[in-house]
């Protein structure tokens, strides 16, 4: 039997331009109809040379009839040269091309706080506080599209994914959870030994989400797999190999957009499955991205990030305090916590729960911890499952605020204790950086009058501006300047909670 002759082809591209931290996608065209499975039975590789003299090896994908595609996010500016190889086992396709990269308004993928292994930053070193949500991205009516069915207010119907966006972002709404499987659109049909197939049209789908999320500023927490991930106990190596191959495809395909990973949704594998899984995402993606998954496993060296679920409809006294402890424990393990679903039990919404909510938010931040919001906001009776999080124009509102307070704080700010004057009868919380010092004070007791006389002593590390703000309308209630050292600053009246931000050696406050 004669083995066929490899067919080879070589190509030239032409330059093509983009910004630094960018996506810059490239489509190849080469013949499918042959192929049983086209996911598979061709690949495409693309090596990145960086003006330095780097190599970066990107996957590229199988994305529709005849068409092949790589994505590359660039940090470095200048000059790059690529080199594609597409092929099968008959046939040998290169294309050579350059790349410009210029500058551009782009952070970089979410990084570990150097200074802060609680908290994140761009890899430019700024601060990234995220405030997040996740929700249903599914065709559930059969319209043939997943994007027009969102919701925002029970008052309204549903709207376009541009109008849902726009009305988060414009809350500080800065990450998504893209919980595939998980009331989303799956990703494939089948994991197996013999071969794995993916789903043409919700591949597809999930460029469009990618796309349409960082356009608006969201950063982007996806789930690779739902509540039932292949081969989670006692997998043979054959097994694992499947699950791998449709890690790289995910990597290969989005990889470009995530700036977290998650392995899978409120389930768990074996031990060893975590890690030969996550071991290899690791080793494919070339941005490193964070990795979590849930059920939480804060204990494997492999994951990076400590995921809960939270569902609770706690008494609106103790929220604070509530999530102030929850967070204490999840941090044991020494690793970032973002819990990846928050929302009430029993219902999604009562009377009292967008307040409920502001002080667990603000709580959160204090706490250095990150709340991924279950949003259902077309009705303010559901009750499946656990209950979620109704977050209509209030609680939109509360949410402004707060981002407006988090925004460009101090990276290197760190929890210290508050020291009110009168600890029986509010509760305080602290921040302190060389840059900034942050404190956010909750009353107790009979909220029917406002709240006085208190006052909060801290140690300031320059002078500077004090502003004080109230957390749910946003409204500046006093500012004053303030000396070096240890000093008191008088609290104004406050009903619930209040907020203060001291910037030092600033000519202008933050707020």
């Amino acid at each position: 039997m004669r083995t066929p002759s490899t067919q080879r082809q070589t190509l030239l591209s032409s330059v093509t331009n983009v910004s630094r931290h960018s996506v810059f996608e490239r489509t190849f065209h080469w013949a499918s109809s042959g192929y049983p499975n086209p996911w598979e039975q061709a690949t495409l590789t693309v090596s990145f040379t960086s003006p330095n003299g780097r190599r970066t090896r990107i996957g590229g994908f199988y994305a529709g009839p005849d068409m092949w595609k790589v994505r590359f996010s660039p940090a470095q500016s200048g000059r790059w040269r690529w080199v594609a190889t597409l092929a099968d086992a008959v046939r040998t396709q290169t294309t050579r091309g350059t790349l410009i990269v210029v500058g551009g308004k782009e952070h970089g993928f979410v990084r570990r706080n150097p200074h802060n292994r609680f908290r994140w930053v761009f890899a430019d070193g700024s601060p990234y506080y995220p405030l997040g949500i996740g929700d249903c991205v599914r065709d559930a009516e059969g319209s043939g599209s997943p994007f027009d069915r969102f919701h925002i207010d029970a008052s309204r119907g549903a709207v376009d994914v541009d109008t849902y966006l726009n009305a988060y972002q414009g809350a500080g709404v800065n990450l998504f959870r893209w919980s595939v499987d998980n009331c989303a659109f799956g990703l494939y049909q089948r994991i197996a030994p013999q071969g794995n197939d993916y789903l043409e049209r919700e591949g597809n789908w999930g460029d469009r989400l990618v796309r349409e999320l960082r356009s608006h500023d969201f950063r982007i927490y996806m789930s690779i797999f739902g509540f039932n991930p292949p081969f989670a106990s006692d997998a043979s190596p054959e097994q694992i190999s499947a699950v791998e191959r449709y890690v790289k495809y995910v990597v290969d395909r989005y990889g470009a957009y995530v700036d977290f990973w998650e392995l899978m949704n409120e389930a768990q594998a074996t031990t060893a499955w975590y890690t030969e899984v996550a071991t290899y995402l690791r080793s494919v993606d070339t941005y490193r991205h964070p990795i979590a998954t849930s059920w939480e496993r804060p204990d494997l060296p492999v994951i990076d990030v400590s995921a809960p679920h939270w569902y609770e409809r706690e008494s609106e006294s103790d929220s604070d305090l509530r999530t102030w402890n929850l967070f204490a424990t999840w941090k044991r393990a020494g690793k970032p916590v973002i819990v990846g679903e928050q929302g009430n039990s029993g219902l999604n919404w009562d009377d009292r729960s967008a307040v409920r909510m502001r002080l667990r938010a603000w709580t959160t931040f204090f706490a250095e911890g990150t709340l991924i919001f279950w949003n259902t906001s077309g009705t303010k009776t559901y009750k499946a499952g656990a209950a979620n999080m109704y977050l209509g124009p209030e609680e939109r509102g509360y949410l402004r605020v707060l981002h407006r307070f988090t925004r460009g704080f101090d990276a290197r700010a760190r929890i210290v204790s508050a020291h009110v004057s009168a600890p029986a009868t509010v509760r305080g919380y602290a921040l302190s950086g060389p840059r900034e010092f942050g404190a956010y004070l909750r009353a107790l007791g009979n909220q029917a009058a406002p709240t006085t006389g208190v006052r909060l002593t801290i140690q300031a590390r320059s002078p500077g501006t004090a502003t004080w703000l109230d957390p749910a309308g946003g409204r500046v209630l006093a500012r004053r300047a303030i000396k070096r050292g240890t000093q008191q600053l008088t609290v104004p009246p406050f009903v619930l909670d209040v907020a203060l931000e001291v910037s030092y050696g600033r000519t202008r406050p933050r707020l």
